[in-house]
C-alpha cells in the first residue's frame, strides 16, 4: 500500500468526522469527482468505509476504519518527527537537507494546519519561519 500526501489530507480531514464526498473536497479545494477517486483508493485499502447519515434525508457519508485511524496516527507522528528534525537541521545550517526531508509532505502541511491538527509553532518549524525563543529565566526586566 503506496499512498501519497493527497491521500493522507483526506484522512486528516476524516479524522475530524464523517464527511460526504462534497464535504471532503470542499477542505481540500478539489473537484467532487477527484474526492471520490481518493476516498475509493481509501477504501480499496481498508482505511475508509462508507456509511448512511441522517433520518429521512440520507446522506452517503465516509468515515476512517480502525486501520485507518492507525495508519492516519502513525502518519501523523511521523510528520510531526521530520518537521523536527528538519527544524534542526535547519538550525545546524543545512538548509538543502532540511527542505530534502519536508519534500514529500510539505505540500499536506497547509492542511494539517488549517484542520488544527498542527500547531502553528510547529507550522513555523517546517517553515523555518520559528522566531527565537525567549528565555524568561536570563534576568531581563519584564515589567510592564
Amino acid at each position: 500500500m503506496e499512498l501519497k500526501p493527497h491521500h493522507y489530507a483526506v484522512l486528516a480531514v476524516l479524522s475530524r468526522g464523517a464527511k460526504t464526498a462534497e464535504e471532503v473536497a470542499a477542505e481540500l479545494d478539489i473537484e467532487p469527482h477527484d474526492a471520490e477517486a481518493l476516498l475509493g483508493t481509501l477504501m480499496a485499502y481498508g482505511l475508509v468505509e462508507r456509511k448512511e447519515r441522517g433520518l429521512f434525508f440520507k446522506k452517503e457519508v465516509y468515515a476512517l476504519t480502525e486501520r485507518g485511524w492507525e495508519v492516519f496516527a502513525q502518519w501523523k507522528r511521523d510528520v510531526e518527527q521530520k518537521i523536527e528534525k528538519a527544524a534542526e537541521l535547519r538550525r545546524a545550517g543545512r538548509e538543502e537537507e532540511a527542505e530534502a526531508l519536508l519534500g514529500p509532505v510539505v505540500s499536506v502541511l497547509p492542511v494539517l494546519l488549517a484542520l488544527g491538527l498542527i500547531d502553528l509553532a510547529l507550522w513555523q518549524l517546517a517553515m523555518g519561519e520559528a522566531e527565537e525563543t525567549i528565555d524568561f529565566d536570563a534576568g531581563e526586566d519584564w515589567a510592564l
